[in-house]
């Protein structure tokens, strides 16, 4: 289609490695110099933020490891089938970072729109593609991020991107009330 093009996603975002720490490292939300830590427990369909941990903020090295709103948050370390497992970062009530069992996919804002890019990532032949990447250790799979950003999005005009961004939030908002209804 006339003004898209294919690039590899390491041409429009980054991946971003979470930061580590040990258990006993982990304080109570809201004290004082503390950051919430988002893991892979809280990606789920949706960011799942029913049990976060907080760690103090020195343990956030480089600024590009809080969150944003607008990140995708994928499952860089966890079972073969949760590798690749992502969720939208929405606007959050406290500053948050992400452990080391997550990675942020952060897009470049002026060439790739972050909705068009979690809807991207989001889709089953991109998961599968990511979950075939993971490398095997005895019961973990690890993200390769090298493979991870040589795949090749298609990258139409950043205003047709936020287009498509919209209708495919409406059409999984049209799913999410029918899953609803039929529940009850």
């Amino acid at each position: 289609m006339k003004g898209w093009e294919v690039a590899p996603l390491g041409d429009v975002a980054e991946l971003l490695r979470g930061i580590t720490f040990k258990p006993g490292d982990v304080v109570s939300v809201g004290s004082a110099q503390s950051v919430a830590c988002m893991r892979t427990k809280n990606v789920q369909a949706t960011l799942d933020v029913s049990d976060v941990w907080a760690v103090d903020e020195r343990f956030v090295r480089r600024p590009n490891q809080f969150l944003e709103a607008g990140d995708v948050l994928v499952s860089s370390a966890n079972s073969w089938n949760l590798v690749g497992k992502c969720c939208w970062i929405p606007e959050l009530p406290w500053r948050a970072t992400f452990g080391g069992f997550v990675s942020v996919l952060r897009s470049r804002r002026d060439r790739l729109y972050p909705r068009f890019l979690y809807h991207w990532f989001s889709s089953e032949s991109v998961q599968a593609n990511v979950r075939s990447f993971g490398n095997q250790t005895t019961n973990i799979s690890n993200l390769s991020a090298e493979r991870c950003l040589a795949l090749c999005l298609p990258l139409p005009p950043v205003p047709e991107q936020l287009r498509i961004a919209e209708v495919l939030d409406r059409a999984e908002a049209l799913r999410a009330k029918r899953r609803a209804a039929l529940a009850q």
